[in-house]
């Protein structure tokens, strides 16, 4: 089951241990525990206690399956720690309670002790279910509205697939459902007169028909997966953990929607994307000039000329790609072929820094200017560091003062290239503390290994010396000697 609930989930801290998936929290640990986990399922429970350990394996089910959709299990001997059982209000055992807002609320689970009912009363409490729609322009006014949408059209509350669809709402919280009983609903927006189950996608081929004879929980688990994934959709913060956050290809799409050639681009991109029904891997995403998340998008790829543009990312965002022909089927199709096979053209982030203090003895890299450099038939030296970090920042003067020295008696050159601003090909890792390298003219290069946290003046320029491939005339007074 395919759940994302935009609620905090933490894991347990290291000292607690964990049975069969569950959580162990005693009087040391609890409050621990309730401040790491904003949400949490707790299962109490007393030794000897025959139908604690009659329920105890349906719980461990639970817990199982909760552990695999994000959300922690615990469980608390009540009988030996009565002051967590008291918080809770547990009397008699066993009992199931969920946790919410750190502990402060929370409602007992009551039910059949299976772990099927544990699982779906946890998410009716979570989650709101399908509502109804009383009004032929209300439901017209959501489907403009939603992006993806499901509404289930029966004739009473009474209705036993509508039941089902019911119960079933409550296990998909990022999922919007509605229901109607008014007549004729289905011959307003144009479907038969059985009970029908839709989905309506605002950017891919809608609206999608359920209409069954008889609906089994199955079938209707498999029309909700099969359909709650668009084929394109809107830049959204749901949207961003699955191509940042999760291992998910995707195609986005930057688009200003004002512009004729960006509207004509979006429908190439949304006919292509209808071409890839069974891709679920693979993402189609649109981001409008004017959508709020729009600038934060181009801080994560960088730099790009003027739209539409689009771009292919790859495991959690790392890898970029950028198309840069015609919007045309046969281009596109071609793209997502090279894309998915990591042929395309390689894209890396690339920002210039607001003040280039050291331009006039350090060219300061991007990533676009960085492949430039270490190709050229020069010596370069460049400095990575960390734009963020304060003794990054102060080594800086350092090397813009080594950088003008060795400039006048050799002809390398010398740049810095800010890591967390840029992407370059051969160097992925800004956590170090910082790393210099010194290219000779080629991409091979040597790096120079610092001992601490500063720029050793007189153990850096003799690694240039002896490294680059240039002469070094220091003819200069022996005043100006010194400095070397």
């Amino acid at each position: 089951m395919y759940i994302q609930i935009a609620l905090s989930i933490l894991f347990l801290y290291a000292q607690a241990k964990e049975e069969n998936d569950l959580h162990v929290v005693f009087d040391k640990n609890s409050k621990q525990f309730f401040e790491k986990n904003e949400i949490s399922m707790i299962f109490f429970y007393t030794p000897q206690c025959g139908h604690c350990e009659r329920f105890q394996p349906e719980v461990e089910k639970a817990a199982k399956q909760l552990k695999e959709e994000g959300f922690v299990f615990a469980k608390v001997d009540g009988h030996n720690y009565k002051e967590i059982a008291k918080q809770f209000e547990v009397n008699g055992f066993p009992s199931v309670v969920l946790s919410q807002d750190h502990g402060k609320r929370y409602k007992k689970f009551e039910g059949p002790r299976t772990s099927d009912s544990v699982i779906m009363w946890m998410y009716e409490q979570l989650n709101e279910g399908t509502k109804e729609l009383k009004t032929i322009q209300q439901i017209k006014d959501k489907i403009s509205q939603s992006q993806l949408m499901f509404i289930y059209m029966a004739e009473n509350d009474e209705d036993r697939g509508f039941k089902r669809y019911k119960d079933y709402s409550h296990a998909y919280g990022n999922l919007e459902f509605y229901h109607t009983f008014l007549e004729n609903v289905q011959q307003e927006l144009g479907f038969g007169p059985t009970d029908s189950l839709v989905a309506y996608k605002k950017y891919d081929k809608s609206p999608v028909v359920y209409q069954p004879k008889q609906i089994k929980v199955s079938d209707l688990k498999a029309f909700i997966e099969t359909n709650w994934f668009q084929r394109l959709q809107e830049y959204s913060e749901d949207v961003y953990k699955k191509i940042f956050k999760q291992d998910r290809s995707s195609l986005i799409l930057l688009v200003d929607e004002t512009q004729m050639k960006d509207r004509n681009a979006h429908d190439a991109l949304k006919s292509i994307s209808l071409d890839h029904p069974h891709e679920d891997h693979l993402l189609f995403i649109k981001c409008s000039v004017t959508n709020p998340l729009f600038s934060e998008l181009q801080k994560q790829i960088g730099d790009f000329t003027g739209t539409p543009s689009l771009f292919g990312l790859q495991k959690y965002g790392v890898y970029k790609y950028k198309f840069n022909q015609a919007f045309t089927k046969q281009n596109l199709d071609q793209f997502i072929l090279d894309f998915k096979n990591g042929k395309a053209q390689k894209h890396y982030k690339s920002q210039k820094l607001d003040n280039p203090i050291y331009s006039n003895n350090v060219e300061i890299l991007t990533g676009n200017s960085y492949q430039r450099v270490i190709n050229s038939q020069e010596d370069w030296v460049i400095f990575y560091y960390n734009s963020y970090d304060s003794e990054h920042l102060s080594l800086l003067q350092e090397y813009a003062d080594i950088a003008k020295l060795i400039g006048q008696i050799s002809k390398v050159k010398f740049a810095i290239a800010d890591v967390t601003q840029n992407e370059f090909n051969d160097f992925s890792d800004p956590t170090d503390i910082f790393k210099i390298r010194l290219y000779k003219g080629n991409k091979n290069y040597t790096k120079f290994i610092q001992k601490v946290n500063k720029i050793q003046r007189d153990r850096l320029i003799t690694f240039i010396k002896e490294h680059s491939k240039y002469e070094f005339n220091d003819d200069r007074k022996a005043g100006h000697h010194d400095d070397l």
